[in-house]
């Protein structure tokens, strides 16, 4: 029936009476009209339309190391940071409004209303003023408590919170107020401070930021192998675009980049391109390097140091024969800047005299971290070509943390300081830091230079602190209380289907690479007219 229907068909009577080779131009003609069509109209979608970042989908990053306890008030490791970086949120991400007095010693904090956490409780002044209470409790052991040291907290409604400072301070809300990340008074307020690292909140936290946790693999060994977090969909500044975030965990830097050259994960970070000089990532990527205000620097020690290191030429001819371009070569891959002072200000010291360091011995204490010890290695060669006997002392990181700098037992030290974006060089250089837990790792004393540092910090007006920045970062130069190296760019690695990572970020500390973690994503969409202007 259907056949006959067909064979009476207009079209069918035509096609028969064509020939083969009219009926193939005919089909072909239709084909091409049919694809021309479509391609057509693609391109006009695609000229009518833009990519958006669409909602969804799931993201692993890989890190060294294990979660302890996740808490940013008292964390244990860098994974804890890492991870409590986005399961907590921070003073001045919660504030609708920071409003400081003239003297910068009062500072007024206003709260979003629609802040919650994400057991439902909502978040309220309370919340901070008891965050502070933990912190400056000297039980807590908190890396936050010689910061917060003169600082309280009243609370002027549910809403509101004053801090009040025994001095003004330029950076307390770019600084202080971004750092301290608030914890829940209605899960910890009973729990002894003593026992908080005991609580199963360590692994299981509730906070208030984009992600919440859902769950964590181990192996049979005990060691926690992933983490994986969801999206808070009743984040205050918005849920985030990814669902799904995981961590897996790694013995090394070897294992992790391993692991991204076989799809195990999307991304990774290192805090410098040193790994990947032995360790090459193989597969598709996008590799970002990212700007640290850290400095690494050979610490000569004033106290101990050989006397002829009281003389400030033979400091300055230490400083002028390293090769710092080939350090930042051989170990960084030329991913890390070369520094001559505290800060980028400083210039190359040009007059040297290089015979005052014929005959000098020298002992340098390196922390056992390879880019450490390949730079010790270079700077010993560079000396003794000079005529210098070094003695290169490698020692574990927790030896140097908790015997060496403790009781400051070193002639020179190579370390690093982490001085943040606001270049406040006060904790390193000014005298009354010169003693553990402080960080003058010179043991410095100069009047001139504690005058400015403390100016620094008070000064509001922008034009007078680089000013004043210039002439603190002349004086620690042309002083030479310690070796300046370089300052090492922090590497991150993804692969190229993560879009919306902001590559001008600067990272302080590791977990600064997820301050816009609410804008990643990996799913996209069309979206008609024009894309917004960034």
């Amino acid at each position: 029936m259907i056949n006959q229907f067909i064979k009476r068909t207009l079209l069918f009577r035509l096609l028969k009476a064509l020939s083969k080779r009219e009926r193939f131009a005919m089909f072909l003609a239709i084909t091409v009209f049919i694809a021309s069509g479509v391609t057509y109209g693609v391109l006009l979608v695609n000229a009518r339309t833009y990519q958006s970042p669409a909602r969804g989908g799931e993201f692993t990053e890989g890190v060294v190391g294990q979660p302890v306890f996740i808490n940013p008030i008292i964390p244990t490791t860098d994974v804890d940071r890492d991870i409590a970086s986005i399961v907590f949120s921070s003073v001045k991400q919660v504030a609708d409004s920071i409003k400081r007095s003239d003297d910068g010693k009062t500072w007024d904090v206003r709260l979003k209303e629609n802040v919650f956490w994400h057991d439902g409780e909502k978040l309220t002044a309370d919340d901070i003023i008891f965050t502070l209470n933990t912190v400056q409790d000297p039980e807590s052991h908190s890396p936050l408590y010689a910061s917060f040291q003169g600082v309280s907290a009243e609370r002027v409604s549910e809403l509101e919170v004053r801090f009040v400072l025994q001095n003004g301070y330029a950076f307390f809300a770019n600084d202080h107020l971004k750092n301290l990340r608030i914890i829940p008074k209605h899960i910890f307020n009973d729990i002894p401070i003593q026992n908080i690292k005991l609580s199963s909140y360590g692994l299981k936290p509730i906070g208030s930021g984009p992600y919440k946790v859902d769950s964590f693999s181990k192996g049979s060994d005990g060691i926690i192998t992933s983490f994986k977090l969801i999206s808070n969909k009743n984040y205050f500044d918005g849920a985030p675009n990814i669902k799904t975030l995981t961590f897996n965990f790694y013995k090394n830097n070897k294992d992790l980049i391993k692991a991204y050259n076989s799809g195990q994960i999307d991304a990774f970070g290192l805090s410098t391109a040193e790994p990947l000089t032995e360790n090459n990532v193989r597969v598709r990527n996008k590799t970002y390097y990212l700007n640290s205000p850290r400095y690494y620097a050979a610490f000569i020690n004033q106290s101990l140091a050989p006397e002829e290191l009281q003389d400030v030429d033979v400091r300055r001819a230490l400083s002028g024969t390293v090769n710092r371009k080939r350090i930042i070569g051989e170990v960084f891959d030329s991913k890390a800047t070369a520094l001559y002072g505290p800060t980028i200000k400083s210039s190359p010291i040009k007059d040297f005299n290089t015979d005052l360091i014929n005959g000098l011995e020298l002992n340098l204490t390196v922390p056992d971290e390879t880019f450490l010890v390949k730079t010790a290695d270079i700077m010993k060669e560079n000396w003794e070509s000079y005529g210098a006997k070094v003695n290169v002392l490698v020692l574990p990181i927790r030896t140097i943390q908790e015997e060496v700098l403790k009781n400051s037992d070193y002639e020179i030290l190579l370390f690093g300081n982490i001085t943040k974006e606001n270049q406040d060089l006060f904790a390193f250089w000014h005298s009354s830091r010169r003693f553990y837990p402080d960080q003058n790792l010179s043991l410095y004393q100069n009047k001139k230079l504690d005058t400015l540092l403390e100016s620094y910090r008070k000064t509001f007006n922008t034009d007078e602190r680089v000013a004043t920045l210039q002439k603190i970062s002349d004086i620690i130069a042309n002083n030479v209380p310690a070796i300046f190296l370089y300052s090492p760019q922090y590497v991150y690695v993804t692969t190229p289907r993560l879009g919306g990572f902001d590559e001008t970020v600067i990272i302080n500390t590791a977990d600064n690479r997820f301050n816009d973690i609410g804008k990643w994503f990996v799913n996209t969409k069309r979206v008609f007219g024009s894309p917004p202007e960034k």
